[in-house]
This record gives C-alpha cells, sequence and structure tokens, in this order.
C-alpha cells in the first residue's frame, strides 16, 4: 500500500509544469424555484478567492454561457432583483468536462432592504416545501468523503441520524427505524430497491445500481417529510438525474470498485436543446479478488452490470424527459468455497445460487397552462425480480433447502398541478396510482418435501393523492402544510395524513424550524401472499397476513440552525417517533416487522396482526463546514433510543438501536500548479455495537440446530463499530482533458468489528465472524 501512495505523490511532482493558463466553459440555465420557467435577465458573476474571473446574463430562455473561465475552484453568485442571491460555492471546474449549472432562484416577499435574510445556495434542498431534516448532495459530494465508494447511500451514512455500521450492505437506518421505512424516488417515479443482489422488498444491498455519474443535486429527508411523499414511515432519498451536455459530446470512463464503466453525453444537433445522457457500468471484482483484495464474498464472485440513461427535450414552453435505470446480478457460493470466516452472506454448510433485477423506465412531461400554473406528468414501469438456489451440505450429502423464482411489476401515473398565486403563496395537488403485478413462487424444504410459502399471480392497486400549501408569512417566516391520502386495493386499507412544518430565521444567521407528520406504509407484498399450512386433514392453506393494514408513524421534530459565516455551520434536531400498527403475531410473541429489513430473506413469519407498537427519540448535532478555501469539515453526533413491544407487551431494543454514533469528516485540497491537485479525505466512525440475541449452546447442541435465547430478544450489544478511512486523489487537467486517480484505503488500521455470531452444528461451538478489515478501493475517472 506504501508503494501505491508514492507513486500517486511521484506522478504529482512529476507533472507539476507551468505552461498556457487552462480554461473551460461555464453555462446553465436560471429557473424560478417555485414554477421552473426560465428567469431572463439573471446576473451572472463567477468568483475566486472574491476575485470576480468572468461575468455573464441569462437570455430570454433562462440560458447562459461564460466561456474561458481558468480552471480553478469556482463559486457563482446569481442575482435579479426581485429575487434572493443564490451561491453556488466552491464548484470544482475543470477542464476535461463543461461545468453546467441549473439555478432555481426563489421569489422575495417584499422588495425592501431585507435580502440578506434569504440566501439561497448550492446547500439549500431542492424541495422548498421542505422544514427540517433534510440534507442535499450532488456528484462531487458522493466522490469526495472517504468510504462512500462512490454511492449515494454510503455517502448518505454520514448524515446526522444515519446508521452505517454494517460493511455489508448500504442498508440506510435512519433514526432507529428499519432501512424498509426508505422511499426511493427517481425523477417523480417512485422506484424498488436500487441495489445488486438486493432483496425485493428491502431497500439496501451490497453494491449500488445507482451511479453518481448521472446524478444532479438531490435531497435527502430523514423525518417529517412533506405531503407529496408517501408510503414510507423513515425517510426519503428524491433523486434527480442530470441532463447530458445540450452543446457538445462528452465522454467519460471510469475503472474501480464498482465497476469498468462508460459514458457518453451531448445534443442531439446543433440545433436543438435537446440531449441524452447514457452511462454503463461491469463489474471488476473477479479483478479486485484475483490481487488478492478481500470484499466479503469469499472465493465467490459477484457479477453485475447496468445501464442508466436520460434523454431531455425542452419544447416551446414545455419539457419532456425520458429516463431509466436497470441491472442484473449473480452470485454462486459454493459450500466447498465457503470455509473462510471473510464470506459475510453465507456459511461453510450452504450451498447459494442467487440472482437478481431491477429496472426502471419513465417519462414526464410538463405543460404550461399560464406562467404561474403547470402540470408535471409522469408515466413509468418497475420491475424487481429474484431466483435463489439454496441446499445444505454436510459430509452425509446435500439437502434442499429453499427456493424463490419471484418478481414484482409496478406500473405508474404520477401527476402534479402547480399553482403559484404570488411571491407567497404556492400549491400543489397531485395523484399517484400504482399498478402493483406480483408473481411470486418460494418453497421451504421440511418434511422431505418442498412446502409452498407463496404461489401468487395477480395485481392490485395503491392510490396515493395530495395537497400542499407554502405560505411565507414574511421574508423570515415560512409555513408548509399538506395532507396526503393513501388506499390499498388489496384489502382495503386506508391513511390520511396531516404534515405541517415551520420556520422561521430569527436573524440573518439563525434559524429555528418545528415538523410534525402522520406517515404509514403499506408491507411488502411478500407479507400479505404468506401461505399457512394447517394441521389438518385437508392441509387446509389459508394466507393470515393479507388483511393487514398500513404501519403507521408519527413524527415530530424541532431544529436550531446557526450559520457562523457563509462556510461554518451548527445544527442541532430533537425529534421523537411513535409508531403503531406494526405487525406482530396474533399470540404472544418477542416478534415485531419493526426488526425486518437488512438481510436477503423473505418475511416468513404468519398469524399477524396490527398491534405493536414502537418509539423511537433522540438528538442529533451537526458542525459542517463547506467546502472552501481547500478545506471541509463534517461532524455529526446522534444520540438515540429506539424500543417496541411485540404481542408479549414487553418493551425492548429494536435489532437498529445503537444508542449512538459520531462520524468525522475532513478533507484538504492542495493546488500544486493549475494543472495538477492533490486532495487528501478522512473518515472516523465510531457507533454503537450492533443489537443480537445470544444463542443458547446447551440447547443447540442438544437439538444439533441454532437455538437463541429468545426472551434476551436483542438484549446484548457488540463491542462498539470503529472505523477509520483515508483517501488520497490526484487530479490533473489538460488541454481538453481531466483525470483522475484516488486511492481510499477503508478501516486503514485493519479493527476486526463482529458482524455476527452463529452456531457451527459440525463443530458444537459458538462462531464469531468480524466485518471486512482493512480495504483498499481504487478508482481512475477520465472525462474528454
Amino acid at each position: 500500500m506504501k508503494y501505491a501512495l508514492l507513486f500517486l505523490i511521484a506522478i504529482c511532482i512529476q507533472n507539476l509544469s507551468f505552461s498556457q493558463p487552462l480554461t473551460q466553459t461555464v453555462k446553465g440555465r436560471v429557473v424560478d424555484a417555485q414554477t421552473f420557467l426560465p428567469i431572463p435577465k439573471a446576473s451572472i458573476e463567477i468568483i475566486d478567492s472574491g476575485k470576480t474571473l468572468a461575468i455573464g446574463t441569462s437570455d430570454q430562455n433562462g440560458y447562459f454561457s461564460i466561456p474561458n473561465v481558468s480552471i480553478v475552484r469556482i463559486t457563482v453568485k446569481i442575482s435579479l432583483i426581485g429575487y434572493n442571491e443564490y451561491y453556488a460555492n466552491n464548484i470544482n471546474h475543470v477542464s476535461g468536462k463543461q461545468t453546467s449549472l441549473e439555478i432555481e432562484l426563489s421569489e422575495k416577499v417584499v422588495s425592501f432592504k431585507t435580502s440578506g435574510i434569504k440566501v439561497k445556495s448550492k446547500n439549500t434542498v431542492n424541495n422548498s416545501n421542505i422544514s427540517l431534516s433534510a440534507k442535499s448532495f450532488d456528484i462531487e459530494d458522493t466522490r469526495r468523503f472517504a468510504g462512500s465508494r462512490n454511492d449515494p447511500a454510503r455517502m448518505a451514512s454520514n448524515f446526522a441520524g444515519v446508521v452505517g455500521n454494517n460493511d455489508s450492505r448500504n442498508d440506510i437506518i435512519i433514526r432507529g427505524n428499519s432501512p424498509q421505512g426508505l422511499l426511493w424516488r427517481m425523477d417523480g417515479i417512485d422506484i424498488p430497491n436500487p441495489n445488486h443482489f438486493g432483496a425485493m422488498g428491502a431497500s439496501g444491498g451490497p453494491v449500488s445500481i445507482l451511479n453518481n455519474n448521472v446524478l444532479a443535486k438531490s435531497d435527502f429527508l430523514t423525518s417529517a417529510f412533506p405531503a407529496m411523499y408517501g408510503n414510507a414511515t423513515a425517510g426519503v432519498f428524491d433523486l434527480q438525474m442530470r441532463n447530458g451536455n445540450k452543446n457538445k459530446t462528452e465522454y467519460t470512463g471510469q475503472i474501480g470498485f464498482n465497476g469498468f464503466e462508460a459514458g457518453v453525453e451531448g445534443p442531439f444537433s446543433s440545433r436543438s436543446k435537446a440531449s441524452y445522457l447514457i452511462n454503463y457500468r461491469y463489474s471488476t471484482l473477479a479483478i479486485l479478488q484475483k490481487i488478492g483484495i478481500n470484499f466479503g464474498t469469499g472465493t465467490a464472485l459477484p457479477y453485475y452490470q447496468d445501464l442508466s440513461f436520460k434523454i431531455d427535450v425542452p419544447l416551446k414552453k414545455d419539457k419532456l424527459t425520458i429516463f431509466g435505470i436497470g441491472g442484473i446480478s449473480n452470485i454462486h457460493f459454493n459450500s466447498a468455497d465457503n470455509k473462510d470466516t471473510s464470506n459475510l452472506y453465507s456459511n461453510a454448510n450452504r450451498d447459494l445460487k442467487y440472482r437478481t433485477g431491477m429496472g426502471v423506465a419513465g417519462a414526464a412531461f410538463t405543460h404550461y397552462f399560464t406562467s404561474q400554473l403547470f402540470l408535471k406528468t409522469s408515466v413509468g414501469a418497475t420491475i424487481s425480480s429474484v431466483k435463489t438456489i439454496q441446499d445444505s451440505v454436510w459430509e452425509f450429502g446435500r439437502q434442499p433447502e429453499y427456493r424463490d423464482n419471484s418478481s414484482l411489476q409496478r406500473y405508474v401515473l404520477s401527476s402534479t398541478l402547480n399553482y403559484k398565486k404570488n411571491a407567497q403563496q404556492n400549491f400543489s395537488i397531485g395523484i399517484n396510482v400504482q399498478n402493483i403485478r406480483y408473481n411470486f413462487n418460494d418453497s421451504l424444504y421440511f418434511n422431505n418435501r418442498f412446502n409452498t410459502l407463496r404461489d401468487d399471480k395477480g395485481n392490485t392497486i395503491l392510490f396515493q393523492t395530495f395537497i400542499t400549501h407554502q405560505y411565507k408569512i414574511s421574508q423570515r417566516t415560512t409555513l408548509n402544510s399538506g395532507l396526503h391520502y393513501q388506499a390499498l386495493a388489496l384489502n382495503q386499507s386506508m391513511a390520511l395524513e396531516p404534515r405541517i412544518g415551520l420556520t422561521h430565521q430569527l436573524t440573518q444567521n439563525k434559524k429555528i424550524s418545528f415538523a410534525s407528520g402522520l406517515h404509514s406504509q403499506m408491507q411488502t407484498m411478500q407479507t400479505y401472499y404468506l401461505k399457512t399450512t394447517l394441521n389438518d386433514a385437508n392441509a387446509t392453506i389459508l394466507e393470515t397476513n393479507k388483511a393487514l393494514g398500513f404501519t403507521k408513524s408519527v413524527h415530530n421534530v424541532i431544529a436550531y440552525d446557526y450559520a457562523f459565516n457563509r462556510t461554518w455551520r451548527f445544527k442541532t434536531e430533537a425529534y421523537y417517533q411513535y409508531l403503531y400498527n406494526i405487525p406482530v403475531n396474533t399470540y404472544s410473541s418477542y416478534y415485531s416487522a419493526i426488526n425486518e429489513g437488512t438481510d436477503f430473506n423473505n418475511p416468513n413469519t404468519d398469524s399477524l396482526t396490527n398491534k405493536g407498537t414502537g418509539k423511537n427519540y433522540g438528538l442529533e448535532f451537526t458542525l459542517e463546514k463547506y467546502f472552501s478555501k481547500g478545506f471541509y469539515m463534517l461532524n455529526t453526533v446522534s444520540l438515540y433510543q429506539s424500543k417496541y413491544k411485540g404481542s408479549n407487551d414487553i418493551e425492548r431494543n429494536t435489532a437498529y438501536n445503537g444508542n449512538y454514533i459520531l462520524n468525522i469528516l475532513a478533507g484538504k485540497e492542495i493546488r500544486l500548479s493549475q494543472k495538477n491537485v492533490l486532495a487528501f479525505d478522512t473518515k472516523i466512525t465510531l457507533a454503537g455495537g450492533k443489537r443480537y440475541t445470544p444463542i443458547n449452546i446447551d440447547q443447540s447442541r442438544l437439538e444439533k440446530r441454532e437455538v437463541r435465547f429468545n426472551e434476551q430478544t436483542y438484549d446484548k450489544q457488540f463491542d462498539p463499530y470503529a472505523r477509520l478511512d483515508f483517501k488520497v486523489t490526484y487530479r490533473r487537467s489538460g488541454k481538453k482533458i481531466t483525470q483522475e486517480w484516488f486511492i481510499d484505503i477503508q478501516n486503514i488500521t485493519n479493527r476486526k468489528n463482529i458482524f455476527l455470531q452463529g452456531y457451527d452444528v459440525s463443530k458444537g461451538k459458538i462462531t464469531t465472524q468480524y466485518q471486512l478489515g482493512l480495504f483498499p478501493n481504487f478508482n481512475y475517472r477520465v472525462n474528454f
């Protein structure tokens, strides 16, 4: 590893040179934050360290293009009388790709001298109806942080309230909630689990299908989200795909942990603003394994590939976009190769073949009736599928265990009518209709035969509608209110959910916020159709979970935000969530569906009823320095409790009650010359250990299978999870090309964080499995 670092430094020294200054174009579009109509005559100023490099003005369609801007970190200031100023801070302006910006200006409520009270910036969330508990991010954020692997989900684990103490998956555990409570949305369409090797109904997996090179600035919400988001109880990932370059063709190539990657973008013709963006990726893990890198699958080789695309067609006044993502993956864990404890996904007595697929395709059309009234309608189709063949293998032979060949499709219609009455008031009303088509076929082997768990094919409808109202009481105070309704045709479940949020700017740099709301979520489709075979003469089959209603959660959050200056910020949030209608057993038991969501298995618990409860409460602190003068810092501390009650009415820790998490991230960028940049990033994570139920070793030996003390469910906790990551990046700019190399050494101390404990039947003892040790992640990217 030290030779790799020395190699990077040698490249930097070798390429130090002074030559003709490099430049590139800065371009973009300025639109209204509520109506998204173009804003002409906006002033654009490009700044470097307080010095103006260039100026420009947006044209009648909101577009601007400023050529020959020096290759440095730039800040772009956009201003116009009657609108709040916007700052796009510390943009990485490189020679290999034009810098493209989508700027949304918010109109001032009053015109007299209060412009210093509200200043939008690159760090402001996209959705203006969000009052708190949200964070925006862009491509650079997903690449910058050490340990993130270019994965938006792993990047989000650095934010306050989010736990990332599992090296095997990127599940997003928000404020003690199950990751199943997360909503993934892309360009207005709710999408299934966007991860390779991800289970249907889950929200995480080992490798993300999402490609950070095609993402635009997006929002991540952790609580009390506004009424346009439904069927979720934990959080929202509201993703936006960026548009391709409308002026010239550009290319991207990349190789690293996530795969071989190639991308192209550009205009369809020089006479229109229509553009395309396409990116393809194929796995490289087989190569990494051959050079001795352990990524948690033992000797098994994961194979995957994915594709992302977007077409943007501006019309005279309207807009049409077509987009999609998709991925397929497969792996075979051979029992003969599973002796190694570095395998986090299978064990020595199991032969497992696992294949998954996921896809989304959609189109969105925006039509403007007037300058204040527009309708955005999206249609789309999504699919997720899984095929599993699992056998147990012992010295005396092989025995089948489980088979699954299932798929889930959704056909989606989403339409929102938005009306901007004036600078103070904005209304929106919308519907979201999902035709859910399922084809389940899985079975479990016992009593010398396969017993059907699910064998169903059909469809049902999930209907959602909402209304929101934003009222800017003054330039300092904004009230966001709304109402969300959803209904499931399968069993006539219904929920009416009020939402409200209030923000008040105490001074130019101090803000308080409050939000509250009711949030509901249907169960996974596999849960509804689980079959129970009665032990009677006719072997009667029942579907005991089909009448389950929505799980519900009441969110209450209060926040205080203090900006020391334009780059330093402190924020604290306190929250309380009460969950109810959680599925639990009809008989006295510890079980609750609140603990599901972080494995690869279908939920196989029958005889459930909506009588479980839970609660999450905590306090979070964030101290952040936005990237400026070559330096950034992000420090987050989360203190929390997560409890639940099963049908036995005993309060216990949930599986996700780690109690605390601390993240310290920092980075320094050194400009060696205009062409050469060297950057160092580090991350320290300290989190409460994973909860577990202890193994009853005596009973396990007696029954020759793993038996746990169910009366001590999640009472125990492994040692704290701790990890230190360190990343070195070198970036070199040429006249028409930018190259970037990084080495991201994760868990640099090689700490042994406990992953799980299990019972080894053949040895009659408890075994401990550890998470990834020292893990070097290499990446090379080129833009031209």
